[in-house]
């Protein structure tokens, strides 16, 4: 395992992934009764693996703080940190079938913002190249349909420009410049269509195009 002494560490090229999964779509994984009880779950930050599971910090809101005391499944509260009257702070176990695919893929981690609310469960990853690819395989076999977002820093690597035709990679280039796919955005379509001098739905058609053949490229 790498650790942040080790120059091969330091020359990791990380990406950025965000999964999403609707609540249709996860039916069927333990988290998904957690809908139930809470109306958001935040991961604030990773303690470590343990047998049990993945501890952690999480932010929860709530309509009944009830729902801290009950033992879900996938999902044990250890400790509330501090609370107020709809929200908590806890420490907290985190099993089933998501937090197994983080803890078999080496060099892949959890980021902010990812959460489980009302809607759809929100993973935000970073990694390598290669870890990120195995996370979305992983994903796919697990549920089937999720919906994949890239960062800048996974959209700009020369090995997935290379796959794409000149216009679609100066439109991406152009967006990633601009700031498109910062958090939060700094630009709109409408802006780097007025920078290139080409309509708004030339942009959209474009940017969309580069981002579905980047994504496909992360499938083995």
């Amino acid at each position: 395992m790498y650790t942040s002494s080790d120059d091969g560490f330091r020359n990791l090229d990380l990406r950025y992934m965000q999964i999403e999964i609707t609540m249709e779509a996860g039916r069927d994984l333990p988290g998904y009764v957690l809908q139930n009880f809470f109306t958001n779950c935040e991961f604030v930050s990773k303690i470590g693996w343990i047998d049990k599971g993945l501890e952690c910090y999480l932010k929860v809101d709530f309509d009944d703080e009830g729902a801290l005391e009950i033992e879900h499944p996938s999902f044990t509260v250890l400790e509330v940190i501090s609370k107020s009257e709809n929200s908590a702070i806890v420490r907290a176990i985190m099993d089933g079938p998501v937090p197994h695919i983080f803890s078999q893929i080496e060099n892949v981690w959890w980021v902010h913002p990812t959460r489980l609310d009302m809607n759809k469960f929100t993973v935000s990853i970073r990694g390598t190249t290669e870890a990120l690819r195995q996370v979305r395989n992983a994903f796919k076999d697990l549920v089937g349909n999720v919906t994949i977002k890239l960062g800048a820093e996974s959209l700009q690597g020369p090995e997935f420009k290379s796959i794409l035709p000149q216009k679609q990679r100066l439109v991406l280039e152009t967006a990633i410049e601009m700031g498109y796919y910062s958090r939060p955005r700094r630009c709109t379509q409408r802006d780097i269509a007025k920078v290139l001098d080409i309509k708004q739905a030339t942009v959209s058609e474009h940017l969309q195009s580069a981002e579905s053949k980047i994504i496909n490229s992360f499938q083995s």
